[in-house]
């Protein structure tokens, strides 16, 4: 008999802020490249394309002694029709050591804090330091987690500009973050809007489930850096794949981005080879270069990784035991 530990979403956000995640998450990312670390096959499936699906993702940090699988869903009618969240899942921590379970988290919470931690690291690795101007493209969860890890990194940031297909939600967004970022001006913006605001913009943030590009080649100006965070998915895309072809093109893992991320339509059509797609642990760790000029146009194509979901999993469970927080189950 041993005793595991199971946190609540709640539970984990007395223990992680987005500072804690996004230290997890470069770790995660330095532990991959340094093959301290590794992801197994994903398994995924879209029974409604843009509204319900599902994917199990899997890998190890041996550096760090665990490994682990989050299995996740999501419906975009759950707000709507049922009142709960879109998304729902569970991370499972297990040891090497011991080859037992740790805990079992919820998944739901972890998602959006590593995914908004995701996308802070690449920004701050690729994106020029003095940027100011933002432009949102998501109003959903991802929409609050990213701009949170945002802010965190990127200090000259004043101005954010939001785009969303439902003006209601864009309108409500606004007012929400208006009220919790004072000292950042959010604006909403329309569809014909749209290409104006990318083009003033110093970072463009895409987190939407979209199948086809919202971001024309030619809304992006040179020096622009994106996070493109919403295509983890076979047939998902938010970028025009010539926006690809010109710019430095950084994945969280190259076999992900290839098969399932930004990069799969412009790969599938030649327009960008795997080979010339960076990993961001790499940039990181130094092994290869990132931003080479204030003029390049950088891209951080972030599928998601398992390793992110176990070690800021990891994280919380450990520093929950300190504080004798969640429940212990016997097994």
């Amino acid at each position: 008999m041993y005793s595991m530990r199971v946190l609540n979403g709640r539970d984990v956000m007395k223990v992680i802020s987005m500072a804690d995640a996004i230290e997890a998450v470069e770790r995660a990312y330095r532990l991959f490249a340094r093959k301290e670390a590794g992801v197994f096959p994903i398994i995924a499936h879209e029974f409604e394309p843009e509204k319900k699906e599902m994917d199990i993702k899997s890998g190890h940090l041996e550096g760090a002694g665990i490994y682990g699988l989050k299995v996740v869903g999501y419906s975009s009618d759950n707000p709507k029709l049922r009142g709960i969240p879109a998304l729902a899942g569970l991370v499972i921590v297990m040891s090497v050591e011991t080859g037992r379970p740790l805990g079992l988290v919820d998944g739901m919470t972890i998602t959006n804090i590593r995914t908004g931690a995701a996308g802070a690291v690449g920004a701050k690795a690729l994106a020029r330091p003095n940027s100011e101007k933002v432009l949102l493209v998501g109003t959903g969860a991802q929409g609050r987690a990213q701009i949170e890890g945002l802010l965190h990194v990127m200090p000259a940031v004043r101005m954010i500009r939001v785009f969303g297909r439902t003006p209601s939600n864009v309108e409500a967004y606004v007012a929400e973050m208006s009220a919790k970022y004072p000292h950042v001006s959010f604006s909403a913006v329309s569809s014909q809007e749209l290409k104006d605001a990318a083009l003033n913009s110093d970072i463009i943030v895409t987190c939407t489930p979209s199948h086809k590009a919202l971001i024309k080649e030619d809304y992006v100006r040179p020096g622009t850096h994106i996070n493109a965070i919403g295509a983890d998915f076979p047939g998902k895309q938010e970028l025009e794949e010539g926006i690809l072809s010109k710019a430095l093109v950084v994945g969280d893992s190259r076999e992900q981005v290839v098969r399932q991320g930004e990069c799969q339509t412009a790969c599938r059509k030649g327009i960008l080879r795997p080979e010339d797609i960076l990993e961001i642990g790499d940039v990181l760790e130094g092994k290869v270069q990132g931003r080479t000029s204030d003029e390049q146009i950088t891209v951080f194509d972030s599928t998601g990784m398992a390793l992110q979901d176990i070690i800021t999993a990891q994280m919380a469970l450990e520093r929950a035991e300190k504080k004798d927080i969640g429940m212990l189950v016997q097994m």
